[in-house]
């Protein structure tokens, strides 16, 4: 994968549209295929938590939260580390695991993506390939097809950033999951 391009891969939830993590070339192109506003960031997918040390600052509930859940469908909001603000701007990260072998295969080849659902933004997740060969297949650089059953199911989303938690999204984990793991001595 080379600046300027984009991979479609899946994952546990859907299917993700993805660009190196400092590829701005690749971003842009990701806000005008998806139609997506510039003031949405992009979340990132790594492949372990280590992956996240240049990048957010982990509070100690928020690594208790990523050992009980990841990987797996959940995505955390962190605040971001000087260096990683230095880069690109951005106060807050967004961060998942998928818990996909061939996702998890794709970023430790590429290192940390840049990732977010496959549609058009406010449409729902796309898993037909046909229609998404139809729609991305001209603007991506290579199409990772399924080769696992995913939920189908947009990823929980807390934000983590500050004291405690928010959800943010809901999805397969659900705030009592995210409350029994805190809570649990």
């Amino acid at each position: 994968m080379k600046n300027g391009e984009l991979i479609i891969l899946p994952t546990d939830t859907v299917y993700g549209l993805a660009a190196k993590l400092y590829d701005k070339e690749a971003l842009e192109k990701i806000y005008q295929l998806k139609g997506r506003e510039q003031s949405k960031q992009i979340p990132i997918l790594c492949a372990k938590i280590e992956d996240l040390d240049e990048i957010a600052i982990i509070s100690d509930d928020a690594k208790k939260l990523m050992l009980a859940f990841w990987p797996g469908a959940i995505t955390f909001v962190l605040s971001t580390t000087q260096t990683f603000y230095e880069k690109t701007g951005e106060k807050t990260i967004a961060a998942r695991i998928p818990n996909h072998k061939l996702a998890l295969r794709l970023i430790e080849t590429y290192g940390v993506l840049r990732a977010t659902s496959l549609n058009k933004s406010g449409e729902p997740p796309m898993d037909d390939m046909n229609q998404i060969i139809n729609i991305f297949g001209s603007d991506v650089h290579e199409i990772y097809e399924q080769n696992e059953t995913p939920s189908h199911v947009s990823s929980t989303v807390i934000d983590v950033s500050g004291e405690g938690f928010k959800m943010l999204r809901a999805g397969t984990i659900t705030e009592r999951d995210i409350q029994a793991v805190l809570t649990d001595k």
